[in-house]
């Protein structure tokens, strides 16, 4: 057996809610048939999020056949796939981590493994090939055979040849053994593994994320000016690596060289050009929010002992409050680029 695909879907019919899996595994017809799926949801570092259970079947119930090999139907035993849906219930604990390892991840894709244990009926049957033949040439006197409740009968010989489209005139030829034993039927455990499931950012936060009870994102996008600060955008690239390992301070340190930047060059360009008043109005604003982490003993006086701390808000809304002042910068320097 082997995993074709796995499609996930958010799952909300159910406390708590969680993420479906449509599955499709490939499997030999005839030969084996699929009697249960489950398994672990684990996340991309290896952390079991939830047990993933198989769905109950709506509808009718699936059947499947079991054959045995040596007749006409051998060319039947050929790969088939079974489709089902497993479902994983998170728990709000469970969400909060794939959040964090969504954040780490420099796109915010989240990655899932599904470790899965299937469960099957397989057959070890083989059809004897026996054929009906006359006894005339053979014996000197008819071949009367005696059953059990004393009447007798003619009876006839029976001779194995091979038959590749074997199918006996009389039903009770199919002779079937156990392929070498007395094992006509053996149910197997299989470990199945799919690494990388994929969920994009943009589907976590959209479609995800308001059936997970995670609440609605909103989305900001800030192009880059067509003057692009290639320098301070290097600094966010920093920062944000530094939010991604839960270093707020480092965080803020780039986020403040970016301001040091940005003044060095509009204050080179304008000069005394009244730009520059427009400027300090915004950098000096910007100055006093990035120095929150990096001087935390400048406001412990103006509250208790102990109450200061960064979270994760903060450091977000220092991230886009950088991103826009250099797009503000950028904009400053292609209107002084369009004066004449």
């Amino acid at each position: 057996m082997r995993i074709v695909s796995i499609i996930p879907s958010p799952y909300e019919y159910s406390i708590p809610p969680g993420i479906m899996f449509e599955i499709k595994i490939a499997y030999q017809k005839f030969h084996e048939a699929v009697i249960s799926i489950e398994g672990w949801l684990r996340s991309n570092d290896g952390k079991i999020l939830a047990k993933a259970v198989e769905a109950s079947p709506s509808g009718q119930p699936k059947s499947s056949e079991i054959g045995a090999r040596g007749s006409i139907r051998d060319k039947n035993f050929k790969e088939e796939v079974y489709t089902s849906t497993l479902i994983a219930r998170l728990e709000k604990k469970a969400l909060n981590y794939i959040e964090n390892r969504r954040i780490q991840n420099k796109k915010r894709d989240i990655f899932f493994t599904l470790d899965l244990n299937v469960r099957s009926i397989e057959t070890r049957a083989e059809i004897s090939h026996l054929h009906q033949t006359d006894p005339r040439p053979y014996l000197t006197k008819p071949l009367i055979v005696t059953k059990r409740s004393g009447a007798k009968d003619t009876g006839s010989l029976l001779a194995y040849a091979y038959d590749p489209e074997f199918f006996p005139s009389l039903t009770n030829l199919w002779v079937i053994s156990g392929s070498g034993s007395q094992v006509f039927l053996s149910i197997n455990q299989q470990s199945l593994k799919k690494e990388g499931i994929r969920i994009p950012s943009t589907d976590w936060i959209h479609d995800y994320a308001p059936k997970l009870e995670l609440g609605e994102y909103f989305i900001v996008e800030i192009a880059k000016g067509k003057m692009t600060i290639k320098k301070a955008w290097e600094y966010v690239e920093k920062a944000e690596e530094c939010y991604r390992q839960w270093d707020t301070k480092g965080a803020y340190a780039n986020c403040r060289e970016v301001g040091k930047l940005l003044s060095e060059v509009i204050k080179k360009r304008f000069r005394k050009s009244p730009m520059i008043k427009k400027w300090k109005r915004a950098i000096e604003k910007f100055e006093k929010l990035t120095s929150l982490d990096l001087h935390e003993e400048d406001i412990k006086e103006e509250v208790p002992k102990g109450e200061i701390s960064i979270s994760k808000a903060d450091t977000e809304h220092i991230l886009i409050v950088t991103k826009a002042l250099i797009k503000y910068a950028e904009e400053l320097l292609q209107e002084k680029r369009s004066i004449p």
